[in-house]
């Protein structure tokens, strides 16, 4: 099932991601999916526990010009959404600087890796979202949720708690 869905971005990400999109002929979603996907295995780097969310500067600090952003349209599956959603909560920052992010530090790895026909780097799995999951459970009717970044070492016992 797909979504539509708009995010803020800034005129320089919009231009790397249309650049991309040129280059390998992939659709900018694709494209930031993969860059999102990056980023999520070097979590660490981006991580924060708490805080409020961080959004995309309003202003460039050297310039003290304002940054000027524009809502792209995008399709995206309900699983790719979700996963873009538990992104922000986990980095605290809003979806739109987290793609920032992602574009801007991943993205020309991604292209380069395309055009090498390095396929075996870009598609490790037939699954987009490895070790990826989100789980509701009723503990003492209190609703909770289970997210899985990674694998579990013992799942027996994760799956059984």
């Amino acid at each position: 099932m797909n979504i539509k869905t708009t995010y803020v971005m800034c005129d320089e990400v919009i231009g790397l991601l249309a650049e991309a999109e040129e280059k390998t002929k992939y659709q900018k979603e694709e494209l930031l999916v993969k860059a999102m996907r990056k980023m999520m295995k070097d979590y660490e780097r981006y991580e924060r526990d708490a805080g409020r969310i961080e959004y995309q500067k309003r202003f460039d600090e050297e310039t003290g010009e304002q940054i000027i952003k524009h809502r792209v349209k995008m399709r995206l599956l309900i699983r790719e959404y979700n996963y873009f959603q538990d992104m922000r909560k986990f980095f605290r920052r809003s979806i739109s600087l987290v793609m920032a992010i992602a574009v801007y530090t991943y993205l020309a790895e991604i292209v380069e890796k395309i055009l090498q026909k390095d396929y075996e780097a870009l598609h490790a799995d037939n699954y987009p979202f490895e070790c990826y999951a989100i789980m509701g459970k009723c503990i003492e009717n209190i609703p909770t949720w289970r997210i899985w970044w990674g694998v579990p070492p013992d799942l027996e016992l994760l799956l059984t708690k």
